[in-house]
């Protein structure tokens, strides 16, 4: 099924920022002290960014980064031990255990990309709160908005904050008397790791409190990342909405059913 996408397109490259510097440091060694030298640095690259995605795994608890970091060590202990690596052997048994074991970790990661397992959702979210709504601005505002009012126990608030959290739908912080579900898009997972409080006062979000009201707050950047000016009202009524949709799901226990509705819009796997 096709659906009219209501974002403007997506060019933000910040999830390739390490891969760029990584890969910048390798030429630049490589060319002014040698290959041995630049493997080394590569090598380092990979150890230390592996060590970053078992940071991200930490926080999200999403498998995906466990699959990355895997990968990104395996590798880097090949470059180190490989040949023409700094640390090279006569007995070329470990560089090649190395090798196998990151192959096998990059198919891992590969089919968990397949399954949308490493995207963040934040644009799906949108796309979807919108998908109804015709243009006619009303007027930005911060304020947070009330959005309606569903049942729930402890148990299904926390089950449902780790659910997403995993499945990088939304960001769960736990508040006085209220969890927030902030709401993050390809490309600012960085941003949001290197300053959660921040992102959570400029960035959009959907609160449950204890006592069953859900209250939604836009910010100006996301409204503006529209590319028509929609009823703002509406904009965070169907948010609202599709959140309590989501906790309904979850009590009924078809957390399948949430994946799809957001997988069906099959935007890029990059955006």
């Amino acid at each position: 099924m096709y659906y009219s996408r209501k974002l403007k397109q997506d060019f933000r490259i910040a999830g390739l920022i390490p891969a760029i510097i990584i890969l910048t440091s390798f030429v630049l060694t490589w060319i002014l002290f040698g290959i041995r030298t630049g493997y080394f640095v590569l090598s380092m690259g990979f150890v230390i960014y592996a060590f970053f995605s078992l940071f991200l795994y930490s926080r999200t608890r999403n498998i995906s980064y466990v699959a990355a970091f895997l990968f990104q060590a395996f590798y880097g202990l090949y470059l180190l031990f490989n040949p023409k690596g700094l640390l090279t052997t006569p007995d070329a048994r470990m560089a090649n255990f190395f090798l196998v074991c990151s192959m096998i970790s990059t198919i891992w990661l590969v089919y968990l990309l397949s399954q949308r397992k490493t995207k963040w959702k934040g644009r799906e979210v949108f796309e979807m709160a919108a998908k109804s709504i015709q243009p006619d601005p009303e007027g930005f505002t911060s304020r947070p908005r009330p959005a309606g009012k569903t049942d729930f126990t402890m148990d299904d608030l926390m089950g449902f904050a780790e659910f997403l959290r995993k499945n990088l739908i939304a960001m769960p912080h736990r508040e006085d008397g209220i969890i927030v579900f902030i709401i993050i898009k390809m490309g600012e997972e960085l941003g949001y790791m290197f300053n959660p409080e921040g992102f959570r006062q400029n960035g959009t979000w959907v609160s449950f409190d204890f006592k069953g009201n859900v209250s939604v707050s836009m910010s100006k950047k996301d409204y503006l990342d529209f590319k028509e000016e929609l009823s703002f009202d509406q904009l965070c009524d169907n948010l609202g909405k599709l959140f309590i949709s989501f906790m309904e799901y979850y009590k009924k226990g078809e957390t399948q059913r949430i994946l799809d509705r957001l997988n069906e819009l099959k935007l890029g796997l990059m955006s």
